[in-house]
């Protein structure tokens, strides 16, 4: 039967992709192959998903779901702690390269150190980090702990672009990956882009591998994500299209000479309209992302589009929910065209 072949790092990642699709066959069992895992089809999914694990499809037999034990199974068997609290054990973790991130509840403070072991040993990872409390800060800090390993510096490969980025230190949304992937895919030949929240180059990076543009200005406050997005546009061959940038947006200076303008922050990205009306041309892109309660969808995103617009037109081209952000409250991506009336 039809199976999806992956690098065990990202098969996590991939299969949760998958499952969102309904194209995982629940009644096999997932096999693991050396370096790689395979998981079992009941329909096809997109080239584009493939390239973006590093994935193929092969042919094979897959063992029924009762001979099979998976990483969860293998974690709470080999744990040392309380049978009474395996089963708070997170059945669900994010990796980058060999560095896992999990959340999980207080009831498991006291095994925090035995936890990061296993977790380790089971999933191959040489770091083990804890969610501790979400993001933090205008800089968007992750709030970890350190459960197992001294190395917190990842290697992770998306999509076929590498991020190197320090887990501990920088944020890296696997929400996020449908965005990074359509941004990919964003015709752009000839443009000048920037990109007034760089990160550590989740958008720059991949637009500048796929596509074509003639310079990507890629603005970042944080001079720790700043310095990886320096070594991600070396990693990645970009250098002569990418240019990192070290400091606020709104202090960079010009007006109306970019063809798009990526705005890939949340919470108060709103805040940065004027900058990014300022530098864009007439007629060009501007892709903005706001946090927003749902009730107030699409009104919101709309009228401060429209306000800091100046009395310029606001064609909306694409408006997406990128995922949940909170109870009630979705992140969301409006591609809108702005242009002059005639």
């Amino acid at each position: 039967m039809l199976g999806v072949k992956v690098p065990r790092v990202l098969a996590e990642q991939c299969r949760t992709a998958l499952w969102s699709m309904h194209l995982v066959d629940r009644h096999v069992g997932i096999v693991e192959e050396g370096g790689d895992v395979v998981i079992p089809l009941v329909g096809r999914p997109e080239p584009s998903l493939l390239r973006a694990f590093g994935a193929v499809l092969v042919d094979r037999a897959f063992p029924s779901r009762d001979a099979r034990i998976g990483p969860i199974e293998a974690i709470r068997a080999a744990a040392a702690i309380p049978e009474s609290l395996k089963e708070h054990l997170p059945d669900k973790w994010e990796l980058f390269g060999d560095v896992a991130v999990i959340r999980f509840g207080s009831e498991l403070d006291e095994h925090e150190a035995e936890i990061g072991r296993v977790y380790a040993s089971v999933l191959g990872m040489k770091t083990v980090l804890r969610d501790a409390g979400g993001i933090s800060g205008d800089l968007r800090m992750p709030v970890t702990r350190r459960l197992f390993g001294t190395d917190t510096v990842a290697l992770h490969k998306e999509n076929g672009v590498l991020f190197r980025f320090d887990a501990e230190r920088i944020m890296f949304s696997s929400g996020n990956i449908d965005e990074r992937m359509h941004m990919a895919t964003v015709r752009c030949d000839g443009e000048t882009v920037v990109d007034m929240f760089a990160g550590i180059g989740y958008f720059s990076v991949p637009l500048a591998v796929y596509q074509r543009p003639r310079k990507i200005v890629a603005c970042e406050l944080n001079p720790v994500a700043h310095s990886y997005l320096v070594e991600n546009v070396s990693l990645n061959k970009v250098s002569g299209i990418v240019e990192p940038v070290l400091g606020d947006n709104r202090d960079l200076q010009g007006e109306a000479f970019a063809d798009r303008v990526i705005m890939g922050y949340v919470k108060t990205t709103h805040e940065f309209l004027p900058t990014a009306m300022r530098l864009v041309k007439d007629g060009g892109i501007i892709h903005y992302h706001e946090t927003c309660p749902n009730e107030l969808l699409p009104s919101r995103p709309l009228r401060r589009l429209t306000e800091s617009a100046g009395g310029r037109k606001v064609e909306v081209l694409r408006m997406k929910e990128i995922k949940s952000y909170a109870p009630g409250v979705s992140h969301v991506v409006v591609d809108a065209k702005i242009f002059r009336l005639s």
